[in-house]
C-alpha cells in the first residue's frame, strides 16, 4: 500500500502534475476563510447581477462580488480577524444582509440571501460560520478564537497545550517533550511526532525532528486556532494524527496595545500527598515563573496595518539532589524570548498581501531535570534553541470564480538542538552515589525553504481546488539531539562496598584509580548532514449535490525524498447530509506520516563508519594510568574493539556489503517507507438549543508501516516457560545470523565463552528502521459546545476509546523493545502506552456582575498503561525488555495500568476601566487546585522471580514521571 500499484502511479501522477501546472496551484489556504452563497428573490428564483459586499469590522476592508447567472457568489481568501457585515442589493428589491458574521479559518460560510420587495422583510440563512452548525463539512475538531484563548488557563501560556481541550487528544511524554518546553500529544493512535502544524497557510513543522511547532508564537499573537482530529481534506498531509491550524493576528484601523505581567511564586506550590519531595522532584520555592507579554497594533496608512507582540519568560525550577557529594536543591533556569511582527497591506478589494516575522530563543540550564538525585550540577548540559521564521503571502482574486494565494517561507533553526556541558570534563560515576561531569555535546541546525501557490475555482455546484507545495530542508551538524559519543570519557567506579558510608564513596579518598571498575571513551566523526525535499500535489472537490447533501472528495500525492516511498497516494472522501437540522457526516481517507530527518543521524553516527565507544578494564589496553591524564588523546594502539552495536539504513545493501553481506540478515528491509493510516468517521451534529451544539462521532483508525528500531541480527528465539530462565549472551550470540555466517566463512566454531584473543565478528546488534508496526484505534467522541454569548461559553468534550498496537510510535523507552526480536507481531500486540479508555475535558468561562469573570478547565482521565519487565537480559540479546513469566507464559505488553488523572484548573478575573480606553484586568489562576498526584511513570520492573520485586508498581521519581502539584499564579494586564 505504501508504494502503490505501478498502474496507479503511471496514471495518477501525470494527471496531478498536469492539473497543477495548468492551474499553477493549490487550494484555499488554511489561514483564510470564504463566504459563498446565492441570492434569490421571494419565490426562490436566482437573482443575477446582484452586488454582494462584505465589510470587515476590524480593518474596514471591503470585499465585493457580483452574482452570476444562477445567483451564486463567492468571497474567498478572507481574513478571519474581525467580524463581517454582509449585504446584497439589486434594483427593485430591498437589500438583505447579516451582521456580526465570524468566520473559521480553512472553512467556508454558506449564506442564502433572499431579497424582498420593498416594505417586506428579507430572509438570511447561514451555515458554516462560527457558532453555527456546519452542515457542509465532514471534518472533526474544535476552533478557539482569541477571546477563548485569552480566557483559558494554560500552563506557561503554551499554545501547544490548547489541543488538550479536545478529549480526542492525549498528552504524550509527561509534561511535554524532553527538552523543548512544549506540550506533545497523540491523536487517534498516532505518535507524538505525527501532529502537523500550519501557521498562516505554511508549514509550522520541523522536518528534522518533528518535535513541535518550528518557531513558537506568543499567545497574544494568535487570532484563531483550530485542532482538526479527523476527516481532513486533501490539502492536509504529512500527518497521521491531528492537524493544528494557527492563524496569527493582524492589525486594524484603530490603535490597540497591551502589557501583561505574570508571577507564579514558589511558596504557593503544593506538596503532593503520598509522595515525598524526592518523588516529585520539587521542594519549596522551586518553580517560580515571571512572564512579561506585550502587543501593539494599528494602522500605518488607510490600507496598511501592523501587529507587534512579544513574550519573555523567566522560570526557575528546583531539583532535589540526594547524592551525599552535594545534597540540596539545584535551581535550573529556563529563559525564553519570543518576538512576532506582521504587516498587512490591502492593494484593492481583490488583492492583499502580508509579511510575518517570528523569533523564538530559549535556553534551559536543567532540561527535563537532568540534574537531581545522584546527578550533580557538574553533570548538567545546557540546552539552547533559536528559531526564526520569515513568511510572505499574497492573495489575489482573478475574477468572480478564481482566487490565487501565494505563500513563501524561510525557517532557520540555529541551532535546533544544542547541548553544551556546563563543565565539559571526564564524567565520574559511582553507582547509586553520584554522577559528576559531562562529556557529551550536540549542535544541530536546520534550514527550511517552502513555496506554496494556491488556486480555488467555483464552477456551478463544484468548489474545485488544486494544489502544490514544496519544502526543502537542509539539516545536520554535530552529534545526535541528546548527545552522541562520550568524547571526554567516562570513569565508572566500583559500587560503594558494604561497611563504607555513601559520603566516603563520594569523597576524593574513594575516587582514585584503584577503585575504577572501567573506563569508556568515544571516538570517531559525529558530523553529518541530510538534505530532504517534501513535495505534494492534491485535488479536492466540494460538490453540492442538492440543498441538503454535500460531497467532499479528493486525491493527494506526497513524497519525502528522505524515504524510499514513491507511491504515496492518499484518497479522501467525506459527506455531510442535513436532515431537518441534524447533520449526518462521515469520511474515509488515507493519511501518510512524515519520517523525521534526524534518523539520518542514527545511520551516520551509529553506522559502520560512525562513532563508537571503547571500554577498557583494569590491566587492559587503554586503561588509564592516571585520572588526571584523561581523556585519552587517541584510540589506544593495539586495542581491539569487542563486537559493536550499529544502526543501519534500510535499503542500503550496496553500502553495507563492504562490511558484511546484507543478504545474510533475513529481516533486513529493502526500503525505508513512510507510515500511513486509514481513518474513517461517522457521526451527527445538531443545535440542541440556541447557541448550543452537540456532536457525536465514531472514529476508527488503522495504522500501518509504523517505524520502529529493531535488531535484525537477533539470536534465535529463547522461549521461557518458567521464572528465572536466562540464556547467556555468549550462547545467544552464536545463533545470530551474521555470526553463523562469519564463523562458517572462517571454518571456526562459535564459542559461548571464548578465551582471550579468540576471533569474534566485528558486529553484534545490527539495528535498523523496520516498518512492521501496526495499530487500531476505535473511539466514540461527544462534544457539547456553547460559544461566547450572554457572557457564557462551554466546551464539554468526552472520548471513550481503545488503542491497540504492536509498538508505540515515537517512543524511545527501551522497555518498548519487543520481548523477542523475532516475534514482533501478535506477541507484541496489546494496549498502546498512551491508551486512555476514558477522557473528559470541560472548559468554559462565565461573566458575572461587576465585570467579574471566572472559569477553568476540568480534566478527568483513565490511567496510562505501562510495561512490565524483568529488568534482566533473559534472552541474551542485549536488551532489557524481557517480560516476566507468570502462570507459565510470558505476559503481554503494557498489561499494567497506572492511576487515574484528575486535574482542576480555575481562574477568576476582574476588569477595571482606568480611563476611557485604558483597562486593567487582574487575574488569579490555579493549576491542579486540589493537588492530586497525577503520576505518569511507574516502576515496571517485576524482577526475575515468581513474585514482584520490592518497589514494583510504585511511582518513579522526577518531574518527568509526576505532573506538577498545585501551582497558583497572578496576572495583571493593562490594555488600551
Amino acid at each position: 500500500m505504501a508504494n502503490g500499484s505501478p498502474r496507479l502511479r503511471r496514471l495518477a501522477l501525470p494527471l496531478l502534475l498536469a492539473a497543477a501546472l495548468a492551474l499553477a496551484a493549490l487550494a484555499q489556504t488554511p489561514d483564510t476563510a470564504a463566504i459563498r452563497g446565492v441570492v434569490t428573490d421571494p419565490s426562490g428564483a436566482a437573482v443575477p447581477a446582484a452586488v454582494v459586499a462584505a465589510v470587515n469590522s476590524q480593518t474596514g476592508a471591503r470585499y465585493t462580488a457580483i452574482t452570476g447567472a444562477h445567483g451564486q457568489f463567492q468571497l474567498a481568501d478572507l481574513p478571519v480577524a474581525g467580524r463581517y457585515s454582509l449585504r446584497a442589493s439589486h434594483p427593485g428589491f430591498a437589500p438583505a444582509g447579516v451582521h456580526q458574521l465570524r468566520l473559521t479559518a480553512g472553512q467556508t460560510a454558506r449564506v442564502t440571501l433572499t431579497l424582498s420587495l420593498a416594505g417586506t422583510s428579507s430572509e438570511v440563512t447561514v451555515t458554516g460560520a462560527v457558532g453555527v452548525v456546519n452542515a457542509r463539512e465532514p471534518q472533526l475538531g474544535i476552533t478557539l478564537g482569541r477571546r477563548q484563548l485569552a480566557a483559558t488557563p494554560l500552563p506557561n501560556r503554551r499554545l501547544t497545550s490548547v489541543a488538550l481541550l479536545n478529549s480526542a487528544n492525549r498528552q504524550a511524554l509527561n509534561q511535554g517533550d524532553e527538552f523543548q518546553n512544549q506540550t506533545m500529544f497523540t491523536t487517534n493512535g498516532a505518535g507524538r511526532r505525527q501532529t502537523s502544524f500550519e501557521v498562516d497557510g505554511s508549514t509550522g513543522n520541523d522536518s528534522w525532528g518533528r518535535q513541535s511547532i518550528f518557531t513558537n508564537v506568543p499567545l497574544d499573537a494568535i487570532q484563531q486556532l483550530t485542532v482538526l482530529t479527523n476527516a481532513f481534506s486533501a490539502q492536509y498531509g504529512g500527518t497521521m494524527g491531528a492537524a493544528v491550524n494557527v492563524v496569527t493576528r493582524s492589525g486594524g484601523d484603530h490603535w490597540h496595545g497591551s502589557l501583561l505581567e505574570t508571577w507564579r511564586p514558589g511558596a504557593t506550590e503544593g506538596a503532593l500527598p503520598g509522595l515525598t519531595k524526592l518523588f516529585n522532584g520539587r521542594s519549596a520555592a522551586t518553580d517560580v515563573l515571571y512572564q512579561t507579554a506585550w502587543s501593539l497594533s494599528g494602522p500605518l496608512t488607510r490600507s496598511t496595518q501592523f501587529y507587534l507582540a512579544g513574550e519573555l519568560s523567566y522560570q526557575d525550577r528546583g531539583s532535589l539532589i540526594t547524592s551525599p557529594a552535594a545534597p540540596g536543591v539545584f535551581t535550573g533556569q529556563y529563559r525564553d524570548g519570543m518576538e512576532y511582527f506582521r504587516l498587512d497591506h490591502q492593494f484593492s478589494d481583490t488583492h492583499r498581501a502580508f509579511l510575518r516575522l517570528d523569533a523564538d530563543r530559549f535556553y534551559d540550564t536543567n532540561p527535563n531535570n537532568a540534574v537531581g538525585g545522584f546527578a550533580l550540577p557538574s553533570s548538567d548540559r545546557i540546552y539552547q534553541r533559536r528559531t526564526y521564521t520569515v513568511q510572505g503571502g499574497d492573495d489575489l482574486s482573478l475574477g468572480a470564480d478564481f482566487v490565487n494565494a501565494l505563500r513563501l517561507q524561510f525557517q532557520l533553526a540555529s541551532p535546533i538542538t544544542s547541548f553544551t556541558p556546563a563543565a565539559y570534563s571526564t564524567q565520574y560515576v559511582v553507582p547509586n552515589v553520584l554522577t559528576a561531569g559531562a562529556s557529551q555535546s550536540a549542535y544541530l541546525l536546520n534550514h527550511q525553504y517552502e513555496v506554496t501557490d494556491t488556486l480555488s475555482v467555483v464552477h456551478g455546484p463544484h468548489e474545485i481546488n488544486f494544489g502544490a507545495d514544496a519544502i526543502l530542508s537542509a539539516a545536520g551538524g554535530d552529534s545526535l539531539e541528546s548527545g552522541g559519543p562520550i568524547t571526554a570519557g567516562q570513569v565508572t567506579f566500583n559500587p560503594c562496598p558494604a561497611g563504607l558510608t555513601l559520603a566516603y564513596c563520594a569523597s576524593p579518598a574513594y575516587l582514585t584509580l584503584a577503585n575504577v571498575q572501567s573506563y569508556t571513551q568515544g571516538f570517531g566523526n559525529a558530523n553529518y548532514t541530510v538534505n530532504s525535499t517534501l513535495w505534494a500535489l492534491f485535488a479536492q472537490d466540494h460538490y453540492q449535490l442538492g440543498r441538503n447533501l454535500t460531497l467532499d472528495y479528493g486525491l493527494r500525492y506526497e513524497q519525502q525524498t528522505f524515504s524510499d516511498s514513491r507511491g504515496d497516494f492518499a484518497p479522501r472522501l467525506g459527506f455531510a447530509y442535513d436532515f431537518h437540522g441534524t447533520v449526518l457526516r462521515g469520511g474515509y481517507g488515507l493519511f501518510y506520516g512524515q519520517l523525521p530527518d534526524n534518523l539520518a543521524g542514527n545511520y551516520a553516527i551509529d553506522g559502520p563508519q560512525g562513532t563508537f565507544n571503547y571500554t577498557a578494564f583494569p590491566g587492559g589496553i587503554g586503561f588509564p594510568t592516571s585520572l588526571s591524564a584523561l581523556p585519552l588523546p587517541a584510540f589506544p594502539a593495539g586495542a581491539v574493539l569487542p563486537p559493536r552495536s550499529i544502526y543501519v539504513r534500510p535499503g542500503d545493501s550496496a553500502y553495507l556489503d563492504q562490511f558484511f553481506p546484507a543478504s545474510v540478515l533475513p529481516l533486513y528491509p529493502t526500503a525505508l517507507v513512510n507510515p500511513y493510516a486509514e481513518q474513517w468517521t461517522l457521526g451527527i451534529q445538531r443545535a440542541v438549543a440556541p447557541g448550543w451544539m452537540l456532536s457525536l462521532d465514531y472514529v476508527g483508525s488503522h495504522s500501518v508501516h509504523v517505524n520502529r528500531r529493531l535488531d535484525i541480527n537477533p539470536p534465535a528465539s529463547f522461549v521461557r516457560t518458567a521464572p528465572g530462565q536466562v540464556l547467556s549472551p555468549g550462547a545467544a550470540n552464536c545463533t545470530r545470523p551474521y555470526w553463523v555466517w562469519w564463523y562458517r566463512q572462517r571454518g571456526l566454531a562459535c564459542l559461548a565463552s571464548p578465551p582471550a584473543g579468540y576471533p569474534q565478528p566485528p558486529y553484534s546488534i545490527i539495528s535498523t528502521s523496520i516498518n512492521d508496526g501496526y495499530g487500531f484505534y476505535d473511539g466514540l467522541e461527544a462534544n457539547l459546545e456553547h460559544r461566547f454569548a450572554g457572557g457564557f461559553s462551554l466546551l464539554a468534550s468526552y472520548t471513550w476509546s481503545h488503542t491497540l498496537d504492536n509498538v508505540d510510535p515515537d517512543v524511545k523507552s527501551p522497555d518498548q523493545m519487543p520481548n523477542l526480536n523475532t516475534q514482533t507481531g501478535a506477541a507484541e500486540y496489546g494496549n498502546a502506552g498512551f491508551d486512555q479508555p476514558q477522557r473528559l475535558v470541560v472548559s468554559g468561562t462565565w461573566t458575572g456582575p461587576w465585570a467579574l469573570q471566572a472559569g477553568g478547565v476540568e480534566t478527568l482521565a483513565s490511567g496510562l498503561p505501562y510495561n512490565i519487565v524483568t529488568g534482566a537480559n533473559n534472552s541474551g540479546d542485549g536488551q532489557t525488555a524481557d517480560r516476566p513469566v507468570i502462570h507459565g507464559a510470558v505476559i503481554g505488553r503494557n498489561t499494567a495500568r497506572g492511576t487515574p488523572f484528575y486535574q482542576t484548573d480555575l481562574f477568576v478575573q476582574r476588569a477595571m476601566m482606568l480611563a476611557e480606553r485604558l483597562r486593567l484586568n487582574l487575574r488569579l489562576e490555579s493549576f491542579n487546585l486540589f493537588n492530586h498526584a497525577n503520576v505518569v511513570g511507574f516502576n515496571g520492573v517485576w524482577g526475575n522471580g515468581a513474585t514482584p520485586a520490592p518497589g514494583f508498581g510504585q511511582p518513579l521519581s522526577g518531574i518527568t514521571n509526576v505532573l506538577p502539584p498545585r501551582e497558583i499564579q497572578f496576572l495583571a494586564r493593562l490594555s488600551f
